[in-house]
């Protein structure tokens, strides 16, 4: 099947309808095609017990699109994921990098993670079925196999300056990096993106809201509805917000606003946030208490971006991130701890433009200690913060031709737990990605 699929990319790479909408030559609309084929490679780790240090994956993505018919569209997306031609090492007593797979020993799935039927009108658009449900609290950085939600959403923009949205969101399928979101930057905390293993209910699968929550064994619940208004009226200036109601479980309340001006042949953006969460209902996650807020600005040139921003959490416990979102500002590759309890964290950064198609980027993000306990795997006991987490990243893009990126990178991380238990928690993290997508 992994042969197959792969024999199916290449020849859609070779193919002239594959980067285009698909017409015939007398103009009449086909739909249109969307394809990507990528391979992630670990090159090297800090040999610590911790930090995986070989496996070498693949994505494969398959999506037709139909042209509208009386306003309606239907789209299907298949996807592809699993250990490139059994490259990983399984047997060699290292940690392998789990989180590049969706299976515990890298063999191939595949899931039609998209299948939805899109009604267009005017100022006027209805979602069914699943999908990509890109929102605030939805969205996460993936590598291979990507999160998906099961969503019924309808939005509009009737109103001058204003977007409203509402939608109601059953099921989630964890994509490959759910297992590092939990294991490695949530370190068990449910902080990162999943709240429950993710291996133990099954990956690449579709699973109710209550499940992807709390794990098996969890009740029903009616999942979750999201409403969300976007206002954009004044000049260069974005304020949204959204409400997820997770019936049960927690309310979770978004407020965030950017703006931009120029500044002496510069552009100076502004951004902020609130986020508040705290249970309902029948309370099945617990209490929950906690606030996050953030600032952040940035300052932009012809060929390069300088950035400063901070994150404060409060509240009695760490925030409930069970279905794949990252809204915060001082993130990293490996890190999540803003989303922990009571915590400083302070990020700065930089890109610079070397090239047209190169660029070279680079941030130290710094949180202080939580007083969240990590629950790691294998570890036999809680750990406690001994220290402050920091996480250096050094990312080198290149895009030598339209469609094609490949990207280096090297992640130096101190989890807060380190010296707890007497574990070595460090990471010294190399990683190249190529992605071709037409």
């Amino acid at each position: 099947m992994k042969f197959l699929v792969l024999f199916l990319g290449i020849c859609l790479l070779s193919s002239p309808l594959s980067a285009m909408e698909l017409k015939s030559n007398e103009g009449k609309d086909y739909g249109k095609i969307d394809a990507e084929l990528k391979a992630i490679s670990v090159l090297g780790a800090k040999s610590n017990g911790y930090d995986p240090k070989t496996g070498t994956a693949y994505l494969v993505k398959l999506k037709y699109s139909t042209p509208y018919w009386n306003h309606l569209q239907l789209g299907i997306g298949f996807y592809n994921a699993g250990d490139l031609f059994g490259l990983t090492d399984f047997d060699s007593g290292e940690k392998v990098a789990r989180g590049l797979f969706v299976t515990n020993d890298g063999s191939e799935k595949s899931l039609m993670g998209e299948g939805y039927l899109c009604y267009n009108r005017e100022k006027f658009t209805v979602d069914l079925g699943r999908q990509l449900y890109q929102t605030p609290l939805t969205t996460i950085t993936y590598n291979t196999m990507p999160n998906f939600h099961t969503a019924f959403g309808v939005s509009t923009t009737a109103l001058s300056d204003f977007e409203f949205s509402l939608a109601q969101v059953t099921e989630m399928s964890f994509g490959a990096r759910a297992m590092t979101d939990y294991g490695l930057i949530g370190e068990g905390t449910g902080t990162a993106g999943a709240a429950v293993n993710p291996s133990l209910i099954g990956q690449a699968e579709f699973h109710k809201i209550s499940k992807i929550t709390l794990g098996e064994g969890a009740p029903d619940t009616r999942g979750i509805t999201v409403f969300s208004a976007t206002y954009s009226g004044f000049k260069k200036t974005r304020i949204s917000l959204w409400n997820y109601y997770a019936y049960d479980i927690a309310n979770n309340f978004l407020l965030q606003g950017d703006m931009g001006f120029p500044v002496k042949g510069c552009t100076l953006k502004l951004a902020a946030q609130y986020l508040r969460q705290q249970d309902v209902g029948d309370s099945l996650a617990g209490e929950l208490d906690f606030n996050l807020f953030g600032v952040k600005a940035a300052l932009q040139g012809e060929k390069w971006l300088v950035y400063w921003a901070y994150n404060n959490s409060s509240g009695d416990t760490e925030m409930l991130n069970a279905w794949g979102g990252d809204p915060a500002y001082t993130s990293s590759i490996f890190s999540r701890n803003e989303y922990r309890k009571r915590v400083n964290a302070c990020k700065i950064g930089f890109k610079y433009n070397i090239l047209r198609n190169l660029a070279f980027m680079a941030s130290y993000a710094n949180y202080g200690k939580s007083e969240s306990i990590g629950k790691i795997a294998g570890v036999g006991s809680d750990l406690t913060a001994l220290t402050n987490a920091r996480e250096t990243d050094l990312i080198l893009v290149y895009k030598p031709a339209k469609g094609l990126t490949v990207k280096l990178f090297y992640a130096n991380r101190t989890s807060e737990y380190d010296g707890s238990n007497g574990r070595d928690l460090t990471q010294g993290h190399t990683r190249i990605i190529a992605s071709y997508k037409f």
